[in-house]
């Protein structure tokens, strides 16, 4: 299917803001792991510095994909998608599951986990939340790049 137009730039943007949103948040949660286990305070405050922002930012990548709902069917020669579709709404919630994942439990065990190797103390019992709350959130983000491929119900 060749895509044109209007839609056809704001499919880029959207792809765009994928990769260049969502992937740096995916990833500075998965590397915390690593930073509590060398002891990297300074690394870690950075980690989720740059997760919260990034996740927050993914909203663009929420909003530009919205649009391409909107502009959907008529001359843009793809089919009308909906809201209301099983593929579109699913990723909507797949994407609030992974934002809420993130910001209440991944950044703040981040934060933790610096707070208690600037103390002195042990960060290894956050190493698991960190770990499991990003890796919630990359199978989400997983998820909604398979309903968007697939689009079932569509």
């Amino acid at each position: 299917m060749k895509y044109t137009g209007t839609y056809a730039v704001v499919l880029v943007v959207h792809l765009l803001t994928v990769m260049f949103l969502v992937g740096p948040a995916a990833l500075a949660g998965v590397l915390s792991s690593r930073h509590v286990r060398e002891g990297r305070a300074d690394a870690l405050r950075s980690d989720a510095r740059t997760t919260r922002a990034y996740t927050l930012a993914s909203l663009l990548t929420v909003l530009v994909g919205s649009a391409l709902v909107g502009l959907s069917g008529g001359s843009s020669g793809v089919a009308e998608w909906s809201m209301g579709q099983l593929w579109v709404s699913a990723s909507y919630v797949l994407w609030l599951v992974a934002v809420a994942l993130v910001l209440a439990v991944v950044v703040p065990a981040q934060n933790g986990a610096a707070t208690a190797l600037e103390a002195g103390g042990d960060a290894a019992p956050l190493v698991g939340r960190i770990a499991a709350g990003a890796g919630v959130a990359m199978l989400c983000w997983i998820a909604i790049v398979v309903l968007m491929v697939a689009k079932p119900g569509a």
